[in-house]
């Protein structure tokens, strides 16, 4: 058993001056690199819609290029990822998601 909980309620609005701070900083240390990803909403809601899930996590990945990627996937309250059961996304299980655009180019 998780010696943690997890809930919904988990992070917060930040100051933009900080946000922007951060940003900063890493686009300063990886110059020409990928600094973000855009997810539509819609994934986001197939995530975190899944009745199990109270937020989701974003882990960074190695893509098929050697690239980074982002995966998206729900996670529970114990903090056990909601894994789909088979495939891409059957009944009963949940969904990881991917295929987001990357900055650059896409900023």
């Amino acid at each position: 058993m998780s010696k943690y909980k997890l809930s919904k309620e988990i992070g917060g609005p930040i100051d933009a001056a900080k946000a922007k701070g951060w940003m900063k900083k890493y686009e300063d240390k990886h110059p020409g690199e990928i600094r973000a990803y855009f997810f539509g909403s819609d994934i986001i809601r197939k995530i975190i819609d899944n009745g199990e899930a109270v937020g989701m996590r974003v882990y960074f990945g190695e893509g098929d290029e050697g690239k980074m990627q982002m995966v998206l996937i729900g996670t529970r309250e114990d903090g056990t990822n909601i894994w789909p059961t088979e495939g891409k996304d059957a009944s009963g299980g949940g969904t990881v998601g991917d295929t987001g655009y990357p900055c650059p180019p896409y900023c």
